[in-house]
């Protein structure tokens, strides 16, 4: 493995095993490795030169993961880093030279194009009033999640504070303090350990943001709290794990025992896409947990889909939506209280997926096709027990009334020329007398022609 050839084109699997083998070590004992293999496998029979740059950036995140934490991760042995660094500086080259760039400028591109910076309401809050607290580099490692056996771990220490705050069934509250151990120790995440209802408005999901070189950060978000934790008596945002950098994705959580549940783009600082959240799927496959059950919610929490759903339509939320096999509703708890604002926003969600679904040509804006929209996106609002939990009656009609408010009707298509009615006159043959007009009144009958 220490003369490792270096590479002029993408491997094949076969190749790459070959290439990347090393005696007594098996390959499901890594993660990361089989993930690699995984990708080479479905790199092949793709054509697409889309699908192809998309492949290679994944591989180029994972193998730079793979390279940056071998050293200390169990069950990745080192004799592979050879192999892998010859592919890691093949796959860079020819993804520098597919996105048009130097070597040197590909962490901006990829920045650019998987990245999310600072949106104008993170600008406004950290640069201009100055009001997030952010962590070193030493300070966000408490934060980091790890994997293991497809499960997430989180770091616990005395002092942990408010994070670790439990309620007990009398209702008052036990601190971490008289549970945890004396020292720093690795154990199964729990976001309920990181949640704050008054930020986020929901329970039991915490904070996360995941940095450019897929490491994933929780904690306990707060505003304005003189609570124990990061940015004590200051403001704790998703901006605050990596100083205001930018980021592939943030949001919340919901992680139960280490095995993540549910995660939603609720980021009012970076504003993440449907393409930061499929950012955030493939790193946790790199991990080798099961995405499939995971639910993927919409930043309203409006609309979720499973995450095979998800990546199956390659992070298109009206084709998920419309054409997935597993569809589901979420239900606002408050949703009587706040009827008109969420009706409102519920118009401008199911406008916002109409004009996705017809400029991705998934249905066309024909009567037929708003009426295939609308039943299929009815499922989302619809519970198992056939109720809605709305203080308004949703149906296909409402959903063509929306579409018809914010578009207009269906378009009509022209009508063709009229058919002039009656038989059309002979032709007049040459040399004929001219045929006198019809009108209404009698008819003259013709002058003579003079003979000379």
């Amino acid at each position: 493995m220490a003369g490792a050839k270096a590479y002029t084109s993408t491997p094949t699997l076969e190749q790459w095993k070959r290439d990347s083998s090393v005696a007594l070590a098996r390959r499901q004992d890594d993660t990361i490795l089989t993930r690699i293999d995984a990708l080479l496998g479905e790199y092949g029979p793709h054509r697409s030169a889309y699908a192809k740059i998309q492949l290679k950036s994944d591989l180029f995140f994972t193998l730079d993961y793979w390279l940056k934490v071998h050293r200390k991760t169990p069950g990745m042995d080192k004799g592979r880093q050879p192999a892998i660094y010859e592919l890691y500086k093949y796959t860079a080259h020819s993804l520098a030279a597919a996105l048009s760039c130097t070597i040197n400028t590909l962490p901006e591109y990829l920045e650019r194009h998987f990245g999310r910076k600072l949106s104008y309401h993170g600008e406004h809050l950290d640069l201009v009033g100055q009001f997030a607290t952010y962590l070193t580099r030493a300070e966000v490692e408490k934060y980091k999640l790890s994997f293991r056996n497809s499960k997430a771990y989180m770091w616990m220490w005395p002092g942990k504070g408010h994070e670790l705050t439990r309620p007990t069934p009398d209702g008052g509250l036990v601190t971490q303090e008289r549970h945890q151990p004396k020292e720093m120790k690795l154990v199964l995440a729990e976001s309920a350990s990181a949640s704050n209802k008054a930020v986020f408005n929901v329970a039991q999901w915490g904070g996360f943001a995941m940095s450019m070189g897929r490491d994933l950060y929780m904690a306990r978000h707060h505003c304005g709290e003189a609570s124990a934790g990061p940015g004590s008596g200051g403001n704790f945002y998703h901006s605050s794990y990596l100083a205001g950098d930018p980021v592939l994705c943030a949001g919340t959580i919901l992680i139960e025992q280490g095995i993540i549940k549910a995660v939603c783009n609720d980021s009012g600082h970076y504003q993440p896409d449907e393409a930061n959240f499929m950012s955030f799927l493939q790193t946790l496959m790199m991990h080798g947990v099961n995405v499939q059950g995971i639910e993927i919610y919409d930043y309203a929490r409006r609309h979720r889909v499973s995450g095979r759903d998800f990546i199956q339509n390659r992070g298109n939320w009206a084709r998920a939506l419309v054409l997935g096999q597993q569809t589901a509703f979420v239900a606002n708890e408050t949703a009587a209280q706040k009827y008109v604002s969420e009706k409102i926003e519920h118009k401008k969600r199911v406008a916002a997926l109409w004009k996705q679904a017809v400029d991705g040509h998934i249905v066309a804006n024909t009567l037929e096709g708003r009426l295939f929209f609308a039943e299929k996106l009815l499922r989302n609002y619809i519970g198992r027990d056939r109720k809605q939990p709305y203080a308004y009656d949703v149906n296909t009609t409402w959903i063509l009334e929306v579409i018809t408010t914010f578009y207009g009707p269906v378009p009509t298509a022209r009508p063709a020329p009229p058919v002039p009615k009656g038989r059309p006159l002979p032709p007049v043959p040459r040399g004929a007398p001219p045929v006198p007009k019809r009108t209404n009144g009698p008819q003259l009958p013709p002058r003579p022609v003079r003979t000379p």
